[in-house]
């Protein structure tokens, strides 16, 4: 390839995307996935590439790529593809106008991206300090001996996880050999590490039937309320509080009956602290694992129950507003992402008037 040809993919999501081969300084290749193509003089590259990454165009191929999971298209199919093309001048002034309305759309996604870290900062500040300080700003404090901890207010006292729960189990998957034996699609919900996103879980991909859960001693059912901590891999200390009776996977350590603890204020504090436990906790390098007993050995220091209760309370409603905040402004994201696609396949189909942009 050679700087200003334009490469444009042959695979799906979507078949067609393209973009132009930049000037590196050095020699470029490709896939064999890809398609060169070198535009002759009559054609604008810029106006090519808001012409092939428009969503018709992509519509278009669609049609007639081929293939089941991966789609792709074959180069010859892609050669006797017909688009009408404007005059130069006109692809001029269309690619003009679009580089300065998608470059005004894309600032304003910029900022609701930012907005929405800076929210998810504030949110995790929040956490952390109300579980760590409490929400009495003029409480006296006491040196936790922590280092990463710092202070903690003086009424609070080192709590271990194995004395506060009646029971810290697991759970199992049932064998893949006999899918309609183990499991059904109106079976008990079975919890997986991946349904786990510090949520409350009300719904299951999967369900197993009552024979599995009466043939698999490891498969057991846990009550709403029950606390579901993932112990492996990329979803480490991730978690979700169970709003159904459910079981749950091999990779999720369920944490039942709390006594003297309540279990929001826990949930809150394994979000402020999640990656610190990593860090500390966990063992296996590029795939870090933890078990039941390091979760069990988990100790933190909490206030009185009251005040845990409390501290939940105001957390669930302070995070439920950020929450709210942040999906606004993701919505506002799609709604302009939206409006950037629309603006692109009516510019370069001369259904928007650019004559000023000539």
């Amino acid at each position: 390839m050679i700087p200003g040809d334009i490469l444009v993919s042959r695979l799906n999501a979507p078949i067609g995307r393209a973009c132009i081969v930049p000037d590196l300084g050095t020699r470029v290749v490709t896939s064999v996935d890809n398609v060169i193509c070198r535009p002759v003089k009559d054609y604008f590259q810029k106006y090519i590439i808001y012409r092939f990454n428009s969503s018709d165009y992509w519509h278009e191929l669609g049609l007639i790529a081929s293939g089941a999971t991966m789609q792709r298209i074959g180069r010859k199919e892609l050669g006797n593809v017909r688009i009408a093309w404007p005059p130069l001048p006109e692809q001029q002034a269309i690619a003009a106008f679009l580089d300065t309305q998608t470059t005004r759309i894309d600032a304003l996604i910029a900022e609701y991206e930012k907005l929405i870290a800076l929210l998810k900062e504030k949110r995790q500040a929040l956490i952390s300090h109300a579980v760590t300080k409490g929400l009495n700003p003029d409480v006296p404090m006491k040196d936790s001996g922590v280092e990463w901890l710092g202070e903690v207010p003086e009424g609070w006292g080192l709590r271990k996880l194995a004395w506060s729960f009646g029971l810290i189990g697991s759970g199992t998957t049932p064998p893949t050999d006999k899918i309609e034996t183990w499991y059904s699609d109106c079976g008990t919900p079975w919890v997986t590490t991946g349904e786990l996103r510090e949520n409350v879980i009300l719904e299951t991909n999967k369900s197993v039937t009552d024979e599995a859960l009466t043939a698999i001693t490891a498969l057991r059912k846990y009550p709403p309320g029950t606390l579901l901590v993932a112990m492996y891999g990329a979803t480490i200390f991730r978690i979700g509080l169970l709003g159904i009776e459910a079981t749950c996977n091999q990779a999720c350590c369920a944490l039942v009956n709390p006594c003297g603890i309540d279990v929001k204020f826990l949930f809150h504090w394994i979000i402020a602290f999640r990656d610190t436990l990593t860090t500390l906790l966990a063992s296996g390098g590029g795939q870090p694992n933890i078990n039941r007993e390091t979760v069990a050995n988990l100790k933190l220091f909490s206030p009185p129950l009251p005040e845990q209760q409390a501290i939940a309370a105001y957390l669930d409603n302070e995070t439920a507003k950020m929450d709210a905040l942040i999906q606004q402004a993701k919505q506002g994201i799609e709604l302009l992402k939206e409006r950037r696609t629309t603006l692109i396949s009516d510019a370069v189909t001369g259904k928007i008037d650019v004559r000023e942009y000539i």
